[in-house]
């Protein structure tokens, strides 16, 4: 298996900030901020295999890097909306998400940023 080095176009958020958010959770613990959850089985997927215009597979890469997502994923989410006329995810469900990611940019922008443990200059 190969793996293939991200660049910081590929990055859902800026390398910077990845490094601040890395260096916050290595030294917190935000086990009080968590949710209690039960576990869901996941529901069963098939492989299939579609062929699509090669334009419309890079207008999908475009979209999903824009929602830091993989094309597949959104792919499947928009055919799933299509079948089902809704989201997989429920909006509340994606705004407690949203409210979650908001409160710890929250934390972060009020705490001096420290350097990653590691990292060069």
């Amino acid at each position: 298996m190969t793996t293939t080095k991200k660049t910081q176009q590929d990055l859902p958020r800026p390398a910077e900030e990845l490094d601040e958010l890395a260096a916050y959770y290595d030294t917190h613990d935000t086990s009080a901020e968590m949710d209690h959850g039960q576990w869901v089985e996941p529901r069963p997927m098939k492989t299939t295999s579609l062929r699509l215009p090669a334009d419309v597979v890079e207008a999908l890469k475009k979209l999903a890097q824009a929602r830091g997502i993989r094309y597949t994923a959104l792919l499947r989410e928009i055919l799933e909306q299509a079948v089902y006329g809704s989201h997989s995810v429920p909006r509340d469900e994606l705004a407690q998400i949203n409210e979650r990611l908001t409160r710890i940019e929250a934390e972060l922008g009020a705490r001096p940023a420290k350097p990653a443990a590691g990292k060069r200059n």
